[in-house]
C-alpha cells in the first residue's frame, strides 16, 4: 500500500481520500433528497386523494338531500313547501356534481381516478330524467333506488380511494369519515322510505324489508366508527349517538320495526314531524363528517406542505455544507499542495547546490511546518558540525605543513650527517696511516705527531660538529614524533565528531521512524506526513552514509599517523644510536688527544703507542661506518615520512575540498 501511495502525489492522495467520502455523502444526500420527493409526491396523492373524496362525498351527501326532499314531494303530489326546497337543493347538487367532473387530478392515477369518476357520470346520465319524472309525478324509475345507487357509487369510490392513501395518520381518519358518510348515507335512506311510509300510512313488506336492511346497515357502519374514531372526536361521537334526538329517531325505527305484522294500517308520527326529527340527526352526523373533512383536509394539506418543507430543507442545508465541504476541500488541497511543494523545492535546491545557509519557513502549527523546523534544527547541527570539522581539518592542515617541514629538514640534517661521517671515516683512515708510518718511522715521530695533533684537533671539532647535528636531529626527532603524536589525537577527535554526526543521523533516523508510525497511527489524516518522514530518513542515511565514509578517511588518516609515529619512534632510536655513537667517537679523540700528548712527553713508547692507536683507529672508523649507516636509514625514514604526511595532506585537502561543496 506504501509502495502505491507513493506513486502519487500527496495532494491528488488526500483529495482522492477526502473526495470520496464527501461524493459518497452527496450520493446518500441525493438520495435522501430523492426520498423526500418521493415522500412529498406521495403526500401530494394523498392530498388530491382526499380532495377527491370530499368531491364524492359532497356529491353524495347533496344527492342525499335531493333523495329526501323528493321523497317528500313524492308523498305530498307535489304541493307544499318542499318543493321549491328540492329545487334549491338541486341547484347545490349540480354545482357539485360538475365540481367532480371538472377536476383534473396532476399526481394520481388518472386510469384508476378516470374510472371511477366514469362510473358515477355514467349513473348521473338518468339524473335529468328522473327529476322529470318526479316534477310531472309520472314515476317510472325509482328515484329513491337511483339516488341510493349515485350515492353507494360515492361511497364504494371513496372506500376505493382510501385504500390509496399511504400516510398512516390520514388513513384512520379516513376510515372514519367513511364510516360517519356510511351512517349518513342509511340514515338517508331511512328518512326517505318512512317519509314515503308515514306520508302513505302504509308500508309493505319489500319496504319492510329494505328499511330493516337500511338500519342493520346503519348499525354495521356505526359500529365501525365507533372502533377507527380518533381519539380528538370520539367524544363528540358519542355524545351524537347519546343524545335526545338520536334515540327519538332509534326510538320511532323500532316502532316502524314492530308493526311487521300490520303494514297495511301504519301508524306513526306525521310525515313532516319525522322528517324534521330524522334530518335533526342527519345534521348531527353532518356535522361531524364535516369536521372530519376538516380535519382530514387540512392534515393531508398539513402533511404534504411538511414534507415539501423537509425537501426544501435539506436540498438548501445539504447544498450549502456540500458547497463549504467542497470549498474546504479544494482550499485545503491547493495550500497543501503549495507547501509541500515549497518544501521540497526548497530541500531539492539545498540538496543539489548544498546550501545549508537556507531555512525554511516553519511558521504554523501544521505537520509542514513542524517538519520544516525539524529540517532547520537538522541544516543548523550539521552546519556546526561542518563548521567545527573545517576548523578541525584547518588545524591538521597547518600541522602537517609543519610534520612535512620537519621531515624535510630531518632529511637534509641526515644528509649533513652522512657527510660528516664520510669525512671522519676519511680523516680516521689518514690517522691510520699515519699510525703505520710512525711505526715504521720513529724518526719522524715528532713531526709526525704535531700534524696529527692538529689533525686529531681538526678532528675533533668536526667530532663535536657531528655531536651538536646529532643531538639537534634527535631533538627535531623528538618535536616530529610530539607533532604526529598530536596528530593522532587531532584525527581521534575528529572521529569523535564523526562519531557524534553518525549518533545525530541515528537519532533523525530513530525520530522520521516514530514520525512514521505515528502517522499511521493517524491514519489517512497522517499519511501525508508519512511521507514526509520517509524523506526525511533518507536524508538521515545520506547523512550516515557521508559520515561512514568521512570514518573511512579518518580510519586510514589515524592508521597513516600510527606508522608514522611508530616509524618516527625507530628513527628516534636509531638517532639514539648514532647519538651515542658520536659521543664514543667524541671520547675516543680525547683519549687520542691525550696519547699524543704522552707521546710527546713518552717518545721512547711511540711504538706500542702507534699500535695501540692503529687498533683504536680501525675500531673508530667501523663506529663511524655504523653512524653513516644509521644517518643514512634516518634519511630512509625521514623520505617514507615525508611521503606519508603528503599522502595524509592529499586526503585532508580532499576533505576540504568536499566540505567547501557547502555553504555555510
Amino acid at each position: 500500500m506504501k509502495a502505491l501511495f507513493k506513486l502519487f502525489p500527496l495532494y491528488q492522495l488526500v483529495a482522492f481520500i477526502s473526495g470520496v467520502p464527501i461524493l459518497f455523502c452527496i450520493g446518500l444526500l441525493l438520495s435522501q433528497i430523492s426520498t423526500l420527493h418521493r415522500y412529498a409526491v406521495m403526500e401530494q396523492k394523498d392530498l388530491e386523494t382526499v380532495h377527491i373524496m370530499l368531491l364524492y362525498d359532497n356529491v353524495a351527501h347533496n344527492l342525499a338531500l335531493e333523495r329526501g326532499l323528493t321523497a317528500g314531494v313524492v308523498g305530498a303530489k307535489g304541493q307544499g313547501p318542499q318543493v321549491q326546497a328540492l329545487k334549491e337543493q338541486r341547484k347545490i347538487s349540480d354545482a357539485q356534481i360538475q365540481a367532480l367532473v371538472s377536476y383534473q387530478p396532476q399526481h394520481i392515477n388518472t386510469g384508476i381516478a378516470g374510472q371511477l369518476r366514469q362510473d358515477v357520470i355514467s349513473a348521473l346520465t338518468q339524473l335529468s330524467k328522473v327529476r322529470s319524472q318526479v316534477d310531472s309525478l309520472n314515476i317510472t324509475l325509482s328515484p329513491f333506488a337511483f339516488y341510493s345507487n349515485v350515492n353507494q357509487l360515492a361511497i364504494d369510490n371513496i372506500n376505493a380511494l382510501l385504500a390509496n392513501i399511504s400516510d398512516v395518520e390520514i388513513s384512520p381518519v379516513g376510515k372514519s369519515l367513511v364510516s360517519i358518510i356510511e351512517m349518513k348515507e342509511r340514515a338517508g335512506q331511512v328518512r326517505g322510505a318512512l317519509n314515503g311510509a308515514f306520508a302513505r300510512k302504509t308500508s309493505d313488506i319489500g319496504q319492510y324489508t329494505a328499511i330493516e336492511g337500511y338500519i342493520s346497515a346503519g348499525n354495521y357502519a356505526q359500529r365501525l366508527a365507533n372502533i377507527s374514531m380518533p381519539a380528538q372526536f370520539k367524544t363528540q361521537f358519542d355524545d351524537i349517538v347519546t343524545s335526545g334526538t338520536w334515540k327519538e329517531v332509534i326510538e320511532i325505527q323500532e316502532a316502524y320495526l314492530a308493526q311487521k305484522a300490520s303494514l297495511s294500517d301504519l301508524a306513526g308520527p306525521k310525515p313532516g314531524d319525522w322528517f324534521a326529527l330524522a334530518t335533526d340527526r342527519i345534521k348531527l352526523i353532518n356535522g361531524l363528517r364535516n369536521q372530519l373533512q376538516k380535519s382530514m383536509s387540512n392534515l393531508a394539506l398539513e402533511r404534504s406542505n411538511a414534507a415539501q418543507n423537509h425537501q426544501y430543507t435539506l436540498i438548501g442545508i445539504g447544498g450549502v455544507l456540500t458547497l463549504l465541504l467542497l470549498i474546504m476541500l479544494v482550499s485545503s488541497i491547493i495550500d497543501l499542495k503549495q507547501r509541500v511543494g515549497i518544501l521540497n523545492s526548497s530541500l531539492s535546491s539545498m540538496a543539489k547546490q548544498r546550501n545549508l545557509t537556507h531555512t525554511l519557513e516553519s511558521e504554523g502549527r501544521d505537520e509542514t511546518s513542524q517538519v520544516a523546523a525539524s529540517v532547520n534544527m537538522l541544516v543548523q547541527n550539521v552546519r556546526n558540525l561542518l563548521v567545527s570539522v573545517i576548523t578541525t581539518n584547518d588545524h591538521s592542515k597547518d600541522r602537517l605543513n609543519q610534520i612535512v617541514q620537519s621531515s624535510v629538514d630531518l632529511g637534509k640534517s641526515s644528509q649533513n650527517t652522512s657527510g660528516k661521517c664520510a669525512s671522519i671515516a676519511a680523516a680516521m683512515t689518514e690517522l691510520s696511516q699515519s699510525s703505520t708510518e710512525i711505526a715504521h718511522s720513529s724518526e719522524r715521530a715528532l713531526e709526525e705527531t704535531k700534524v696529527m695533533t692538529n689533525q686529531i684537533v681538526a678532528c675533533q671539532n668536526q667530532s663535536r660538529d657531528s655531536f651538536k647535528v646529532v643531538e639537534g636531529l634527535v631533538e627535531q626527532i623528538e618535536h616530529t614524533q610530539s607533532c604526529i603524536s598530536e596528530l593522532e589525537k587531532d584525527a581521534e577527535s575528529v572521529g569523535k565528531i564523526v562519531e557524534t554526526i553518525n549518533s545525530i543521523s541515528e537519532q533523525t533516523n530513530l525520530l522520521a521512524l516514530n514520525a512514521a508510525i505515528e502517522a499511521a497511527r493517524a491514519g489517512d489524516h497522517g499519511r501525508g506526513f508519512a511521507v514526509v518522514s520517509t524523506e526525511v530518513r533518507d536524508l538521515a542515511q545520506r547523512s550516515k552514509e557521508a559520515t561512514e565514509h568521512i570514518s573511512e578517511l579518518l580510519g586510514n588518516i589515524t592508521n597513516n599517523t600510527t606508522t608514522a609515529v611508530n616509524n618516527m619512534a625507530k628513527s628516534r632510536d636509531a638517532t639514539g644510536k648514532t647519538f651515542e655513537s658520536v659521543s664514543t667517537v667524541n671520547d675516543s679523540i680525547a683519549e687520542l688527544e691525550h696519547v699524543i700528548e704522552q707521546v710527546n712527553s713518552h717518545i721512547n713508547s711511540i711504538a706500542d703507542a702507534t699500535t695501540e692507536q692503529s687498533k683504536a683507529s680501525e675500531d673508530v672508523n667501523q663506529d663511524i661506518d655504523t653512524l653513516a649507516q644509521i644517518a643514512d636509514h634516518t634519511g630512509e625514514l625521514a623520505t617514507s615520512m615525508n611521503t606519508v604526511v603528503t599522502q595524509y595532506s592529499t586526503e585532508v585537502a580532499q576533505v576540504e575540498g568536499q566540505l567547501k561543496e557547502f555553504t555555510l
